[in-house]
């Protein structure tokens, strides 16, 4: 059976007590923030992530709900982890 890296950046993102990361995606854009949710796949075990920025983390919308963006695990090229700056590559 193929590993999941999305099982993979799940146990070592929730491995961590910082949860700081910094994420390259496959058209090399950068993002800096933390992970506030997920979406569970049927082929993967995550197949998308809910994703803020510090400054997302800071506002909400009228609701009372934290802005984020959501990305699709396989447009993931790169996590960062400052905690213990190690990286994984997919």
């Amino acid at each position: 059976m193929e590993t999941d890296s999305s099982f993979v950046l799940y146990e070592k993102y929730y491995s961590l007590s910082n949860h700081t990361i910094e994420i390259e995606l496959l058209n090399n854009v950068i993002l800096k923030g933390k992970f506030i949710g997920f979406i569970k796949g049927s082929r993967t075990y995550i197949s998308k992530w809910e994703f803020a920025t510090k400054n997302e983390l800071l506002g909400s919308d009228s609701f009372g709900t934290t802005e984020a963006q959501i990305i699709d695990h396989k447009e993931i090229k790169k996590v960062y982890f400052f905690e213990d700056q190690s990286m994984l590559t997919f």
